[in-house]
């Protein structure tokens, strides 16, 4: 399962979830790929993958019981400084669901930050230190992790 800002026409998103979809499929042609979206349709059509809709927490709960990996990302959807701050609540709250039903968790190529509210921060610590692989696309959002406290899994660039 994948989790991001997809479905909005994003293009950087979008473009993300391509190279992310391409490549595995490139790997293991036989995969199953569900990708939560605001517009399941229109993402499902463009990627020929199962979509779930973003919000709808009941079928993502469901599908969560036969899911092998979660993936968080890629862009920029651990930050609070867009929009009214709730976003990085939403996806924080996929990952601990799926650490909770313990469905492995890997984020993957994030820009992290900025982070503004303390209860952000605690909360990327707690979380964030229970996932099974970071990955983030650059060095500063690397530091950030670091100094907000996140220690286990290692961080890679």
């Amino acid at each position: 399962m994948i989790s991001g800002y997809y479905g909005f026409n994003n293009t950087g998103d979008e473009a993300i979830l391509k190279s992310m979809v391409r490549a595995f499929k490139e790997k293991i042609p036989q995969i199953k790929i569900v990708v939560l979206s605001h517009s399941p349709l229109q993402t499902s059509q463009a990627y020929q993958i199962k979509t779930i809709n973003r919000l709808h927490l009941i079928d993502i709960m469901r599908c969560l019981r036969d899911t092998n990996l979660f993936i968080s990302g890629g862009g920029g959807l651990l930050q609070d400084s867009t929009g009214k701050g709730w976003s990085i609540l939403y996806y924080l709250g996929l990952i601990l669901v799926a650490k909770i039903v313990k469905v492995p968790v890997m984020i993957y190529a994030q820009g992290i930050g900025p982070i503004n509210k303390k209860i952000n921060k605690l909360l990327i610590k707690w979380i964030l230190n229970k996932v099974d692989l970071i990955t983030v696309r650059d060095n500063s959002s690397k530091e950030l992790l670091e100094n907000l406290g996140v220690m286990k899994p290692s961080i890679y660039v």
